[in-house]
């Protein structure tokens, strides 16, 4: 208790400090109007790329007002609400929830912190979404709901971890001014967070492009410039399972640019149901399929996956500009993000 109560006042003495780092040439750009530059900064730090129009919509809403739409993030378009349900009914692998949400949520930065904190808690068994209402509250609470059998690492090793996960070798006056943040909120991540993402140093032009994407982030960023409207990510799982390489990479992008990934056509999955209507079966020796009536009792009947569907979900797997896309796939830009 005592503990905490001097942190508290430690934090509320070192507070200055970030605000004067705040307030160094430089910070007004958080609030002035954004650079198409400055957007597709923050669309690739605070989540996985732009997908089409994205870069206008920042630059219309400015830096700051785009910062804090994903601090308190908006609700689940309904379409991606229910079909993420149908994902958890149907058991679906975790690997595949997670590429459909980093691919079409607009919670962008929730996904990635939800991403990064379970990499930090090395919380293999447990699933993100345990993760995701928590990355915006205190660190404390997030430590306590997720960590089993206690954390031995510092608060301040945590700070570091999340601040190398969106800035470039940080300097050692942004950490001191974020853990002032921190230690003065009692470690509110939506606060450390603004005070980040508000920062000169964040906002830098060196700080663009400055990460390299891993081919996870690769993948993420690709559908989401692609305009393909997911509804099977199974093909993104089997492409991730090796590593790519840049052969790798450059094929995935040959399939995704010619729609050969299959990726809005739902995964095939056979609806079971009892019944104890009789089977029926075609008879042979007829040329016209007669009806033949077996016992009856109960059985379980299986739909099969309607060809007719599959063919027009597979003409949707294709983007809009297939030619923009791979020129913009194959650049060495988009390999950094």
């Amino acid at each position: 208790m005592h503990t905490s109560g001097f942190r508290r006042r430690r934090g509320a003495m070192l507070l200055p400090s970030l605000l004067l780092l705040l307030a160094m040439p430089g910070a007004s750009a958080a609030t002035a109007a954004a650079t198409s530059q400055q957007a597709l900064h923050l669309l690739n730090r605070l989540g996985y790329g732009p997908a089409p129009g994205d870069v206008a919509r920042v630059r219309a809403m400015g830096l700051a007002a785009y910062v804090d739409s994903q601090l308190a993030p908006p609700a689940l378009e309904p379409r991606l609400a229910a079909r993420l349900r149908e994902y958890h009914e149907a058991g679906t692998p975790a690997d595949e929830e997670r590429l459909l949400r980093a691919i079409a949520s607009p919670r962008q930065l929730e996904e990635v912190l939800s991403a990064f904190w379970q990499t930090w808690f090395g919380m293999r068994g447990v699933k993100e979404p345990d993760v995701r209402p928590h990355v915006f509250g205190r660190y404390a609470t997030l430590r306590t709901i997720l960590v089993q059998g206690g954390d031995t690492r510092s608060e301040r090793a945590a700070l570091g971890a999340l601040l190398k996960q969106f800035v470039s070798a940080p300097s050692r006056a942004l950490e001191h001014a974020l853990w002032a943040a921190w230690t003065a909120t009692g470690g509110d991540q939506r606060a450390v967070l603004r005070a980040l993402f508000r920062s000169p140093e964040f906002l830098a032009p060196s700080q663009h492009g400055s990460m390299r994407k891993d081919d996870w982030r690769f993948v993420v960023s690709a559908l989401r410039a692609s305009s393909v409207a997911v509804q099977n990510a199974a093909p993104l799982v089997e492409a991730l399972r090796r590593p790519m390489g840049t052969a790798g990479r450059a094929a995935f992008a040959q399939q995704l640019a010619q729609g050969r990934l299959a990726l809005a056509i739902a995964p095939p999955r056979l609806h079971r149901y009892a019944s104890s209507a009789p089977p029926v079966r075609a008879m042979a020796g007829s040329a016209a399929p007669q009806a033949g009536v077996a016992q009856p009792g109960p059985v379980l009947i299986e739909a099969p996956t309607p060809s007719a569907a599959a063919m027009a979900a597979a003409a949707r797997s294709q983007p809009l500009d297939p030619g923009g896309l791979l020129e913009l796939l194959y650049s060495s830009a988009f390999a950094r993000y």
